[in-house]
């Protein structure tokens, strides 16, 4: 019921009906220049936007942009997503034996599929009703009920597959009699702070499409497990694709900087009741990771991964399963996971149980310049000093690092709405201190910043996530511009050539 209820949500939130319109692009005159300034912004297109190519082959799709009235090959990848909102990537189902060890399900998309249709037709009468009282539209229950009947074709474009392209390759608008082909559409970007505008062409070719760009802005090394881009090189522990133990920034025109990351740290502490409340301890050694499928396009990379909990080779019964999606992009990353805990923790664990995790940074950060939403310049030295020791920690959702050599790094947390409900608190995490040792690391002393969560007010199934984004030559006013892409997201729209 609750997946359908998602379908359901989707179908709302894109306002899908059954016969969409889109209004005609200019046809003809003098092109319009861009005047969209975003660079950093990467650029998800689905459902409504993408209504025209339904069902068109995405093989023969290309993506250009105008620029001084010629066209260019704009690096773009389509992504696959099911109804439940899980990308198809290599590799897509999880390996029996890790099924068995991390408690962690996962059906073939058809099992998935027949699954949906039964939930569907077990609770027709319930739409039926909803219907009735003005809730759904009956469109909206027939789109539904198409959605959920239809099998996925890998081979065909529809409602909710993913166009993603970078902000900063969107270039001026053509008149239609420009166009490579009439069978295009017309995907606007535009600012909502400013509403300045970009544009993209999606072009759909009946035979021979040409060749796509050949620029590739991020790919990835599953040996190493490794992730490089023009801008960054971000890797992870042997066999714990969870554990960032490297970021190297890579100044466009400047030398490779040297990795400023010990690592990604989890240290938890949980009384348990059934202990008499005496703490056990665990860390990121504990923990199992696999990654069972990715997928490497030219503007981001998806890679899927299960996570859990062990100690003295068993799986702790109260620790969290955690599937997790990661996005890499040129310039960032983006992570988002499902915590899903066998029990409610607040019957069986007492208070003064947490969670904390962060990033322990090397010695090479030294000089930083560190803010967040509440907390003005500190400085990384390896020493607390008053200011650092009374810091606001309440609700800083975000972090922001300004390095001498004129890199930035900003990460940010995405909250679970249920957790706030809950009153659930994560409150900033900060110790710079080289005295202090914190193993496992790689480097002694911690400069760590990340983010402390009670673990007894956790819902049992909840969903957290965090990015992190790198530029250069920025300063800490400017903060604001990574911010946006999540706080002022870019606007979407799309027309199509007029067909008179």
């Amino acid at each position: 019921m609750k997946k359908l209820l998602r379908i359901a949500c989707a179908v709302m939130v894109f306002s899908l009906i059954l016969f969409p319109t889109f209004p005609p692009a200019v046809r003809a005159g003098e092109e319009t220049r861009k005047t969209l300034s975003r660079q950093l912004d990467p650029v998800v297109v689905s459902g409504d936007a993408t209504g025209p190519f339904w069902g068109r082959r995405i093989d023969h799709m290309r993506l250009y942009a105008r620029r001084d009235g010629a066209w260019a090959a704009v690096p773009f990848q389509i992504d696959k997503v099911n109804p439940d909102g899980d990308y198809f990537i290599n590799g897509n189902t999880i390996p029996p034996e890790v099924r068995e060890a991390a408690g962690f399900e996962d059906l073939p998309e058809e099992e998935k599929r027949e699954n949906r249709i039964r939930m569907f037709e077990r609770n027709r009468g319930d739409y039926e009703k909803r219907v009735q009282t003005g809730e759904i539209t009956r469109a909206q229950l027939a789109e539904l009920e198409h959605i959920v009947y239809t099998a996925e074709n890998m081979d065909y474009l529809d409602w909710n597959d993913e166009v993603v392209f970078m902000a900063r390759d969107s270039g001026d608008r053509a008149p239609t009699n420009a166009w490579l082909t009439p069978d295009g559409l017309e995907i606007q970007a535009t600012d909502p702070l400013n509403g300045r505008t970009g544009w993209v062409y999606c072009f759909h070719f009946d035979n021979d499409p040409p060749p796509p760009s050949e620029s590739d802005y991020v790919c990835y090394d599953p040996a190493a497990d490794r992730v490089i881009s023009r801008f960054m090189e971000t890797g992870f522990l042997p066999g714990k694709p969870m554990i960032v133990n490297s970021i190297i920034g890579k100044p466009p025109g400047r030398p490779v900087m040297p990795n400023i990351l010990d690592r990604f740290k989890l240290r938890i502490k949980v009384n348990p009741i059934i202990l008499l409340c005496a703490p056990l301890h665990f860390d990121e050694n504990n923990t199992r990771g696999v990654t069972f499928g990715y997928k490497d396009g030219p503007v981001r990379v998806l890679r899927r991964n299960v996570f859990w909990i062990m100690i003295a080779g068993i799986k702790l019964p109260f620790a969290p399963r955690i599937g997790m999606w990661f996005k890499f992009y040129e310039n960032g990353l983006a992570a988002s996971s499902n915590l899903d805990l066998p029990f409610d923790p607040g019957f069986f664990i007492c208070d003064g149980s947490t969670f904390t995790a962060g990033l322990d940074f090397r010695e090479t950060i030294h000089g930083a310049r560190i803010l967040t939403r509440d907390n003005t310049v500190m400085i990384i030295d390896g020493t607390m000093n008053d200011q650092e020791e009374n810091l606001a920690r309440s609700d800083q959702d975000w972090v922001a690092g300004y390095l001498p050599s004129g890199a930035a790094l900003m990460s940010r947390m995405i909250y679970d709405p249920e957790m706030i409900a809950r009153g659930t608190k994560m409150d900033l995490y900060y110790l710079d201190d080289a005295s202090v040792n914190d193993p496992p690391e790689e480097e002694n002393g911690q400069h760590m910043i990340g983010y402390a969560i009670g673990i007894k007010s956790l819902p049992r199934r909840y969903h957290l996530g965090f990015e992190i984004f790198v530029a250069y030559d920025f300063e800490p006013s400017q903060v604001q511009e990574l911010l946006d892409i999540d706080d002022s997201p870019l606007v979407v729209t799309s027309t199509t050539a007029d067909p008179d």
